[in-house]
Parts: structure tokens; C-alpha cells; sequence
């Protein structure tokens, strides 16, 4: 899969940009603020219908314009896309794939798949669960759009199972209602689980791989998925009984304690926990690891690799490092952003950015 055109028209610091990109490294080299990070979100949003840096729909915009527009040109294994996402003044966007326009964001799953990293996503590992979530779940929801709808389903059943907890606390109701929100909430999770710990077993492996080019073999990296305690062997029978016991609690705290909402990933380096005890470079290395172990997933599972997204990468790894990554690359279409360049130029296309221009070297 490879990004070939990007069109942009008032989004983020762009007034109007029309740039083409070619197959393995593309290098953006441009000042603090010149726009390169912004080039990227906009592949990003492409793909997501939102943004890297969870900016608003309306903060896309360009002060003082009244809409933004993004046009990307994809080509694929055995087809080619362009993927069309205009917002407006009041930050609703609408969204067409070849033209034709999607009523749901889920349908935009899978038009663009990429693979994200930017030293905020060092919060993967530093800060809280959530982040590890999310990092499986924008995963997961580009890979397969079941899973898309289906923790759209789980989040609107838990935001009514915590409204009914407060508002019918003292109700001779709440339990049969409870209960029936309880059998959906376990159903959806069932299948939540599945795709997670799957997720998890078949990117550790990858990860390990990729963590020991990075690091010449000084280190080994282990992830493990950590859900409440469930037998995965009987996913919705362990969740049922789970709820039973968390019944009281949750009436009386007025929310709901358990259930995939609180998952996490447990990340260790020759068995040091690095959420906890990791170096900054650990983490950074650990985190890239587990991103490039994403695009080979992807790879095997729909047969070909995402495109990589890698903004303001390179300052802060040392030659050697520098070297491996470029190494592990190979084979993908990928962005990556500097401040300047001056390494060597086989297999990568060095483009300036300057003044709302993308140029190439």
C-alpha cells in the first residue's frame, strides 16, 4: 500500500498543496513548524477520521478559512483509492471513498491503513492504560471493521450501564435492567477479548524480533495482554461471573468496575516492567519495535504493508540505531520527518518543506 498524491486546501498550516510521493523512505526535511508534522496528520486522519494529536475536527482548519479539504491518491495490492474528507466551518466533515460518500466513519476502515509514531506516542508505555488500549484499537479497527463496530457498540452499552447505576441506585428495577445490559455488554466483550489477546500473541513475537535489531540482541522485549481474570477458555462464562461479583460494588460506586475498559498491556525488557522502571531510550526502542511489528502484522494478515508514519524520529536515535531502522523499513512506503538530512540517499527520496511547499531534492 503506498500514499502516491496528497491534495491539501486550508487544513492545518497548508493554504494549497498538491505533492506526489514514491515507494520506500520519503524523507520531509523542514524547519520547527514548516508543516511536516501536519503533512503527516493529514495521511492519518485519512485513514482514521481523526487526528494523531486529538485535535478537533474544526482545529484542522486554517485560521481564518471556512473549511479544509484532504484528497489522497492510494494505490494497493490489486486496486487504487482516493479517499476525499472535507470538514467545514463547524467541524463536520464529510467523508467520500472513489467519489461515492460514506454515511459511517466504520466505512472508512481499511481505505488507508497506516502504522503512527511521534514522540507522543511514547505515552504508550509512560502513561496510562488507555493509551496501551488504544494503540490495539486503532490497530485492530483498520484490520477488521467487526471489531470497529463492535467497540462502538461495547462503549454505548457501558455509558448506559453507569447512567443506570446512578439514576436507578435505589430502583427495585435495577437489577432485571442491569442484567439484560449486562448479557450484551459480555457478548460484545467475548468477541473484544478474542481479538485482543490474538492481537497481542501474534505481535509479541515481531515485536521481539524487531527490539532485538534495534537494540543488537542487549535486550529482550515481552508483551502481555492483562484483562480481568478470565479464562479464555470460556470468555463470556468468566465475564458473567465477573459482573455477579462486581454487582454490589458498582451500585453502590455508581459505574462500572470491570469489564475491557480497564485492559492494559504489560511491557518488560529482560523482565523489567518498562511502564514502570524503563529508561527514556527503552521505552523509545520498545515503543518502535512494537510499531514496526504492527505493519508486518498487517502485512500478514491482509497481505500487503501499511504506510509508515514516523514524525521527528531520527534526533533522538543514535547512527547505529538510525541505520537498523532504516534496515527495518525496507519494503514499506514511509514518511519521515527531520530537521535536516545529510545521510546517504539509497532507496529514499529527500523532499524540503518550505513555505507551504513540498519540494523534492
Amino acid at each position: 500500500m503506498k500514499v502516491d498524491k496528497v491534495f491539501l486546501q486550508n487544513f492545518l498550516s497548508y493554504d494549497s498543496l498538491y505533492a506526489e510521493f514514491g515507494d520506500g523512505l520519503n524523507v520531509l526535511v523542514g524547519k520547527n513548524a514548516a508543516g511536516k508534522t501536519n503533512l503527516i496528520e493529514s495521511i492519518f486522519y485519512s485513514s482514521l477520521g481523526k487526528s494523531a494529536r486529538k485535535l478537533k475536527d474544526k482545529e484542522l482548519i486554517r485560521w481564518g478559512a471556512d473549511g479544509a479539504r484532504i484528497k489522497l491518491s492510494v494505490e494497493r495490492k490489486f486496486s487504487s483509492h482516493t479517499v476525499d474528507i472535507a470538514v467545514d466551518g463547524q467541524g463536520k466533515k464529510r467523508i467520500a471513498i472513489d467519489g461515492l460518500p460514506i454515511t459511517k466513519i466504520g466505512e472508512l476502515m481499511g481505505a488507508v491503513c497506516v502504522v503512527y509514531f511521534s514522540p507522543d506516542e511514547m505515552k504508550l508505555i509512560k502513561e496510562s492504560p488507555s493509551d496501551r488500549r488504544r494503540f490495539i484499537d486503532i490497530s485492530l479497527c483498520q484490520q477488521d471493521k467487526n471489531y470497529f463496530y463492535t467497540m462502538v457498540r461495547y462503549n454505548k452499552l457501558l455509558a448506559q450501564r453507569n447512567k443506570l447505576l446512578k439514576d436507578y441506585k435505589n430502583s427495585s428495577t435495577l437489577a432485571d435492567m442491569n442484567s439484560i445490559l449486562v448479557e450484551k455488554m459480555c457478548r460484545a466483550q467475548e468477541y473484544i477479548i478474542g481479538k485482543r489477546k490474538s492481537f497481542i500473541d501474534k505481535l509479541t513475537p515481531l515485536a521481539k524480533e524487531k527490539h532485538g535489531v534495534l537494540t543488537k540482541g542487549r535486550e529482550e522485549l515481552e508483551l502481555v495482554y492483562e484483562t480481568e481474570d478470565i479464562d479464555f477458555g470460556s470468555v463470556y462464562e468468566s465475564l458473567t461471573e465477573l459482573y455477579a461479583k462486581s454487582y454490589e460494588k458498582d451500585a453502590r460506586l455508581e459505574y462500572t468496575t470491570v469489564g475491557v475498559h480497564r485492559d492494559d498491556i504489560k511491557i518488560t525488557a529482560d523482565g523489567v516492567d518498562l511502564r514502570k522502571f524503563g529508561s527514556q531510550g527503552q521505552q523509545r526502542t520498545s515503543v518502535l519495535s512494537m510499531k514496526l511489528a504492527e505493519a508486518e502484522l498487517f502485512r500478514a494478515e491482509s497481505g500487503e504493508y501499511p504506510v509508515l508514519l514516523l514524525d521527528d524520529v531520527l534526533s533522538e536515535l543514535d547512527e547505529d540505531r538510525r541505520n537498523a531502522l532504516f534496515e527495518l523499513t525496507k519494503g514499506l512506503q514511509t514518511f519521515v520527518t527531520c530537521t535536516d538530512y545529510d545521510g546517504d540517499r539509497d532507496g529514499k527520496t529527500v523532499y524540503t518543506i518550505c513555505d507551504g511547499k513540498v519540494t523534492r531534492q
